[in-house]
C-alpha cells in the first residue's frame, strides 16, 4: 500500500511540475530566511563554558562616593580598583580560584624581517585565568605562580598569532618583542571559540585577543591600559591613565579591572560574600567604601545571567526574527493557495476513486505523502538558501566592522551545523503538513456525486 501511494504521489508531483516547483520555492525561500536568522540567534546566544558557567562569577564592589547615582542593573556597575584587586587576591576565600584581567595593546614582532609587525589586542591576567576558563593549548602551557609574582617576561600566543609570526610551528621557547620588550613564548592556545568574550565585559564577537601575558609584567613594563576608568575624584583626568601615571592609578579609587571567581555551590558563595563583606568593613576604617552597607550595590553575577542580559539587548536579531517569521508566514499562506489549486484539480479523479470504493483515509494518505515529499524538497533547497544567506550576512558584518575583525573569526557565528540542518528539515516538513491540512480536507470531502454528474 505504501509503495502504491508513493507512486501516485510522485506521479502527481510530475503531473504539474510548475506548481510543484512553485510550492518548493515558496517553502525554501521562507525557510531560508527563517533559518538564517534562527541560526544567527542560536549561535550568538550560546553560553560560553556552559558546563561550568554557573560557577564563574564576575565580582563587582560598590566603592563609589556617597552621593553616587543609584545603580539598578549589574551591567552598569563599576569594575575593580587596583587596590581591591590585589587585596582580594591575597585573601583566603572559599573560591576555588580567582583571577582578573585587563586589556592592553602592543606591537608584536619577530626577528624575521619578512614578517610585518602585528598590532595586537593583549589580555593581561594571571595564570589561574587559563584553568578557570579551560583554555585549550596546542603547544606548551601557561606560566607559573612564581612567574606571576616575579613579573616574568613570558607570553601565551593565540593559534592565529602563532601562525602569523612563526608559521604555525611549536614556538615554545622562542622569543619575540612587544614593542621593544623581549618576551619568551611559553604556550600557544589551540582554537578557542567564545560566542561572546565575557572576561573583559565587552561581550564582543569575533574579537579574540592575540596573546596573553602576566599582569605583573604588563604593570612593570607600563603597557598602555585599554580600559574604561570610573574615577570619583573631580580632579582626576582618567585619560592620563591610559599611557601614563601608573603609580597614581594604582593608588586611586578608579575602577577598571574585571575580577572573576570560580565558586562551587550556594554555601561557598555565601561564605565568599561574607569574607568580602568583612574586607569591605575593614576598608571603611581607611575611609574607603563610604556608602552605607544598605545602599551598596555589590554584584556576584555568573556567566549565565550576564549572557542572558546581553542577549536581551540584541535588538537587531529580534527585529530580523520578526521580519523572518512574517515572511515565512506569507510564504506558507501562498503555499496553501498553491496546494489548494493543485489538489482541487483532481476533484474528478478523487471522486471516481471514491465511487469505486477508495476510503477517505487512503486518499488522505496519498496526498500526505505528496506533501511530505514537497516539504523534504523544500528543506533541501531551504538549507542551500540558508547557507548562502549566512554567507551574505557574514560579509555584511565583515564589511560594516573595522579592520580588526577577520573572516575566520566571524565564521563560527554564521555556520550551519547538523542541529540547524535537522531543524530546517523538521520545520520544512512540519510546516508543509500543517498548511496542507486544509487543502487535503477539502479534496477528501468533495461529494463524488457532484463531480460524476458532470461526466
Amino acid at each position: 500500500m505504501f509503495s502504491y501511494n508513493l507512486q501516485l504521489a510522485i506521479k502527481s508531483l510530475k503531473d504539474r511540475p510548475s506548481l510543484t516547483l512553485l510550492m518548493v520555492a515558496a517553502i525554501a525561500i521562507g525557510l531560508g530566511l527563517y533559518m538564517t536568522v534562527l541560526t544567527m540567534a542560536t549561535l550568538s546566544e550560546n553560553v560560553p563554558l556552559s558546563y561550568k558557567s554557573k560557577n564563574l562569577y564576575l565580582i563587582q564592589l560598590d566603592n563609589r562616593e556617597v552621593d553616587a547615582q543609584e545603580v539598578d542593573l549589574q551591567a552598569r556597575m563599576i569594575d575593580f580598583t587596583y587596590k581591591d584587586t590585589m587585596n582580594l587576591m591575597a585573601l583566603d576565600t572559599s573560591a576555588k580560584a580567582q583571577t582578573f584581567a585587563w586589556s592592553t595593546l602592543g606591537i608584536l614582532n619577530v626577528e624575521d624581517q619578512n614578517i610585518h609587525p602585528l598590532r595586537s589586542r593583549l589580555a593581561a591576567t594571571t595564570n589561574d585565568f587559563f584553568t578557570m576558563f579551560d583554555t585549550p593549548f596546542l603547544y606548551g602551557g601557561y606560566w607559573s605562580k612564581e612567574e606571576d609574582q616575579n613579573g616574568a617576561s613570558v607570553i601565551v600566543l593565540s593559534k592565529a598569532t602563532n601562525e602569523y609570526l612563526f608559521g604555525g610551528i611549536d614556538s615554545v621557547g622562542k622569543q619575540l618583542r612587544i614593542d621593544i620588550r623581549v618576551v619568551t613564548v611559553v604556550g600557544v592556545l589551540d582554537y578557542w571559540y567564545l560566542s561572546q568574550k565575557f572576561y573583559d565585559r565587552s561581550y564582543s564577537a569575533a574579537r579574540p585577543d592575540q596573546a596573553f601575558l602576566p599582569s605583573s609584567f604588563a604593570f612593570e613594563s607600563d603597557l598602555p591600559r585599554n580600559a574604561r576608568f570610573d574615577c570619583w575624584s573631580t580632579e582626576t583626568n582618567s585619560r592620563q591613565f591610559r599611557n601614563s601615571n601608573l603609580e597614581q592609578l594604582q593608588n586611586s579609587e578608579c575602577a577598571w579591572i574585571t575580577y572573576w571567581a570560580e565558586i562551587e555551590g550556594e554555601s561557598n558563595l555565601e561564605d565568599y560574600k561574607s569574607t568580602v563583606n568583612q574586607y569591605i568593613e575593614s576598608q571603611k576604617a581607611f575611609g574607603r567604601f563610604p556608602r552605607e552597607v544598605a545602599k551598596m550595590n555589590d554584584y556576584y553575577t555568573n556567566i549565565n545571567d550576564q549572557i542572558s542580559y546581553e542577549n536581551g539587548r540584541n535588538g537587531m536579531i529580534t527585529y530580523l526574527a520578526i521580519v523572518a517569521y512574517m515572511f515565512f508566514a506569507v510564504c506558507l499562506v501562498n503555499a496553501v493557495s498553491i496546494l489548494l489549486a493543485k489538489f482541487m484539480r483532481r476533484s474528478k479523479e478523487v471522486s471516481l476513486r471514491r465511487a469505486l470504493g477508495a476510503k477517505k483515509w487512503v486518499i488522505m494518505y496519498q496526498h500526505l505523502l505528496e506533501v511530505i515529499i514537497i516539504g523534504f524538497m523544500g528543506g533541501v533547497v531551504g538549507v542551500i538558501v540558508t547557507y548562502f544567506g549566512l554567507q551574505g550576512m557574514m560579509r555584511i558584518s565583515l564589511y560594516s566592522s573595522d579592520y580588526t575583525i577577520m573572516a575566520r573569526d566571524l565564521l563560527p557565528y554564521y555556520q550551519l551545523n547538523w542541529a540547524m540542518i535537522a531543524t530546517a528539515f523538521l520545520v520544512a516538513i512540519c510546516s508543509t503538513i500543517i498548511v496542507a491540512l486544509y487543502p487535503i480536507w477539502r479534496i477528501c470531502n468533495v461529494s463524488p456525486a457532484s463531480q460524476l454528474k458532470a461526466q
